[in-house]
């Protein structure tokens, strides 16, 4: 007669290792039945159950086996994974933190626990995890892209440069720190590197649409607009679909004419505003510091609210040069600096192009539907370096409020299709990305709904640079909706507000309108469900479901 092997957790672990989960589980259950209190067992057997999704078995196997002994941190960290892995991030700090109070010095549970607080956004927390594990071990290149990713969040883009090279010094492939490294460097405005880095990811993942569609924004940017559009229409050509191939073609494509600026000059509700603003924020001593200075004119409004000092910067060449000499024509040129480069790229202190941080934060970054892309990372950098604590910020925030609404006649041409018998989808290249105008005051619309708040910016905090809100909006009228017309308040301070919703006809924003892919047949009494998104390039809506009952 031949003894039968006795099963071992080092029999268990190798059949893991190997992707034998079947194997795993059945050695595992073997020890579990001769010793049902074996922690390690069941652990594993929890990393099977994980990897054969089942999640919440796996997750009670992990409570067991810590049950059994609190002491191993591998436990822990097992635990939070998972659960940060099926999006409870707060429970899977738990977890890491207990894994730590076990044994502090693993720096994967510190990196781990980092993630968890990215996922909450508390960003300093997060920043000083990784730093941490870092701290314990250094040559670690996915924990200084983690970091890198965290600082960049947090304004902090020269430290975060740092960190991603450091990762590549580290790991030369590491295709997601190339293209982090992009993006960093297109937003710092060093279009050049930006390209190269662009061009690394591209050579080695020529099907990656993100590193393409970035790669057009520095091509446009560096004013190579043939390449950037033979760059987009290569992303077109393999996603045709994808939101941001449809948003950076349009944006291409419409921005070959800024036709924008001359009506944006004679709003007088605007120009209004800005100007009560800053006559209520400039002190004899300030220095004042606006960024997209465009025609100059708030910054001349700023001067001639007594700043002892204005530095005002604009990307665009052409306009830096015109709104200098705009400066000169009106006696300023003495007291405004008009800088031909982008924020992120000015300089603090002594021979830089800010002799301080400045008192006064004056921005004019908004478009039709409020958010304007990469506008938030601009105003967080903003924050962080170049603006005094405490310093006034205008506007200091926004709330963005919507209706439902029917209006066939602009529907017609929302997506440009047939005309007269003829397909101009071709023509639909050169509508606004995402959203466009709508003249509320003027264009046929019937209102479905009532307005509703669809979501709110705090200009003086750091945000996330994505977010949604689900809205249940009731039908007040029935009708076809064919989109969601939004427009915003800006408040410039504690008592100016600037309304785009205003019928006036100098408003040159006037409002926004996001089109439905299929108009909706409505009844009154329906019950929509509306989701507001935003990222950091704009403000979009979609619809989630009809139902019945109460809404907003």
């Amino acid at each position: 007669m031949t003894d039968t092997p006795v099963p071992t957790l080092l029999e268990a672990a190798k059949r893991f290792r190997s992707n034998d989960l079947a194997g795993a589980e059945d050695v595992c259950r073997a020890i579990l039945a001769t010793d049902p209190h074996n922690a390690q067992a069941l652990h594993l057997l929890g990393l099977v159950a994980a990897h054969t999704d089942h999640p919440d078995y796996a997750l009670t196997l992990f409570a067991q086996a810590i049950a059994e002994n609190g002491n191993d941190p591998s436990f822990h960290n097992s635990r939070g994974s998972l659960l940060f892995q099926q999006g409870r991030a707060a429970e899977a700090e738990e977890a890491f933190r207990a894994g730590l109070a076990v044994n502090p010095r693993l720096p994967e549970l510190h990196g781990n626990l980092g993630n968890a607080l990215k996922a909450q956004s508390r960003l300093d927390e997060a920043a000083d995890c990784f730093r941490a594990a870092l701290d314990l071990r250094a040559e670690a290149p996915e924990m200084h892209h983690f970091l890198a990713a965290t600082l960049r969040e947090l304004g902090e883009l020269e430290e975060a440069e740092r960190h991603f090279r450091t990762a590549l010094e580290q790991a030369p492939d590491y295709l997601d720190v190339h293209y982090s490294l992009a993006e960093l460097l297109s937003t710092r405005g060093r279009l050049a590197e930006a390209e190269a880095e662009f061009r690394i990811v591209l050579a080695a993942a020529p099907r990656f649409v993100p590193a393409q569609v970035g790669l057009a924004h520095v091509l446009q940017s560096l004013d190579r607009a043939a390449e950037a559009i033979e760059v987009i229409e290569s992303a077109r050509e393999q996603a045709p679909d994808h939101p941001m191939v449809k948003f950076t073609r349009r944006l291409i494509y419409s921005n070959a004419v800024p036709g924008w600026h001359l009506p944006m000059i004679n709003d007088f509700e605007r120009n209004e505003a800005y100007k009560q603003s800053l006559e209520r924020a400039v002190k004899p001593d300030s220095l004042v510091l606006e960024i997209g200075t465009g025609s100059g004119i708030v910054a001349m409004m700023a001067a001639r609210a007594g700043a002892k000092k204005v530095v005002t910067c604009e990307v665009n060449p052409i306009l830096a040069r015109v709104a200098k000499e705009t400066v000169a024509r009106n006696g300023y040129a003495d007291r405004i600096d008009v800088v031909p480069r982008l924020s992120t790229q000015l300089t603090v202190g002594e021979g830089g192009d800010l002799p301080e941080k400045a008192d006064v934060f004056v921005s004019e970054l908004i478009n039709i539907g409020m958010l304007a892309p990469r506008m938030l990372s601009v105003l967080q950098h903003a924050r962080t370096h170049l603006v005094k604590p405490g310093g006034a910020i205008i506007p200091r925030a926004s709330t963005v409020y919507a209706m439902l609404v029917e209006t066939p006649e602009l529907a017609r041409i929302n997506p440009v299709e047939t005309i007269d018998g003829f397909d101009m989808g071709s023509f639909d290249v050169f509508r606004s990305p995402g959203y466009q105008q709508i003249d509320l005051g003027a264009d046929a619309h019937t209102p479905l709904s009532k307005p509703f708040t669809a979501l709110d910016f705090d200009f003086t905090r750091n945000m996330p640079e994505e977010g949604e809100r689900v809205i249940d909006v009731t039908i007040v009228t029935a009708g076809t909706c064919h989109g969601v017309a939004f427009w915003f308040d800006l408040f410039m301070d504690d008592e100016v507000v600037y309304k785009s919703e205003s019928r006036a006809r100098t408003n040159h924003w006037k409002q926004a309108m996001t089109f439905l892919e299929k108009p909706i047949a409505l009844s009154a009494g329906d019950r929509l469900r509306i989701v507001a998104r935003y990222d950091n390039n704009q403000i979009s809506f979609g619809v989630d479901g009809l139902m019945g009952g109460k809404g907003v």
